[in-house]
């Protein structure tokens, strides 16, 4: 090891230090101010309130106001403004008024931070040169790593979407039917249909009362999940209040075509249960291959992470592998009307 290499390690290891001292004195002054608030409590009056707080609860409490603090600082740039922008749809209804897409910006760029530091730790304790790329990679990889439990989450918003609104749509139906407006089967559904269903009409009534027309809302609505039958609502519901009609006759005639498609989709997931099942079975081959070759011989795979040319071929099998995912999937994909 050279002495460049020591020195800056040497600097990290005081850097890292003056954090944890900063760190200690901020501990130290909170205990005082403890100290001190007890102190003068005897000889004050307390509401008979339980001002107890778990320590998870102090942690989130802490968080919170991080991002907030993140957040109003980030908010000026417009890039970052409208990067936050897209992930709005992901707030629910009961966040709205706690929530901004911005503090999904703060949260990612705390985690970025948080990945390098640890990165950096790491490889001062193992007296590692602290490399820029591998700062940047750290970052990168916290930077993004919420937006697959976010992904994961959207893909299940939709699907539940995708299967409860032909219920919504039944409601309003019914609610047509019965001589009442819009606004009033929009709020039925809202109060009897839970889950993503109903919070998305819960922001849907929302759009309304604050004099949104039923185009501006239902392609708000299109643009938050994303999905056909949603922009066939939207198409349905904006030629019907240009071009007048029955509301009633409408409805019903996307309530079949919606019951004829789930029908449809339902039969289509029965006959390609199998082709589904051979398909993600011959996704999973490769990995059980490769995890039975290194348990069978750890060293095997040392030459594509200790050479360049391994890192080559390494990149070069995974495209390959995506390439192999999108030939398969299009081999067993069924045109359905999801």
């Amino acid at each position: 090891m050279n002495g460049e290499v020591i020195v800056e390690l040497l600097a990290v290891q005081i850097t890292v230090i003056g954090l944890l001292f900063l760190v200690l004195l901020y501990v130290l002054k909170a205990r005082h101010n403890i100290s001190l608030d007890k102190k003068f409590s005897k000889y004050t009056v307390e509401p008979l309130v339980n001002k107890e707080t778990s320590i998870s609860d102090k942690i989130l409490i802490i968080l919170h106001i991080m991002v907030t603090k993140v957040s109003s600082i980030i908010i000026k740039s417009k890039i970052l403004s409208d990067y936050g922008k897209s992930y709005e749809k992901h707030i629910t209804y009961d966040e709205l008024e706690k929530r901004s897409g911005i503090d999904y910006i703060s949260i990612k760029l705390l985690l970025g931070v948080f990945t390098s530091i640890l990165y950096v730790i790491t490889m001062m304790f193992q007296y590692v040169k602290v490399s820029f790329i591998g700062i940047v990679l750290s970052f990168l990889i916290g930077f993004f790593v919420i937006d697959i439990f976010i992904q994961i989450e959207y893909r299940k918003k939709r699907k539940q979407i995708s299967d409860d609104l032909l219920k919504a749509i039944i409601i309003m139906n019914n609610a047509f039917k019965s001589g009442m407006s819009i606004m009033q089967a929009i709020e039925i559904v809202k109060n009897e249909l839970d889950g993503a269903i109903g919070d998305e009409f819960k922001k849907i009534h929302l759009d309304l009362s604050y004099g949104l027309t039923i185009e501006v809302v239902f392609s708000r609505f299109y643009e938050r999940v994303r999905l056909e039958d949603v922009k066939f609502i939207t198409t349905s519901l904006t030629l019907l209040n240009k071009t007048g009609g029955n509301i009633v006759k409408v409805f019903k005639s996307i309530e079949k075509e919606f019951f004829d498609k789930k029908k449809l989709n339902d039969e289509l997931k029965t006959v390609t249960a199998s082709s589904t099942f051979v398909y993600r079975f011959l996704l999973i081959i490769p990995f059980a291959i490769c995890f039975l070759i290194f348990t069978l011989n750890p060293e095997y795979f040392n030459p594509l992470f200790k050479t360049q040319i391994g890192i080559l071929i390494l990149i070069l099998i995974l495209l390959l592998y995506t390439l192999y995912v999108l030939v398969v999937k299009k081999i067993m994909k069924v045109n359905t009307y999801e």
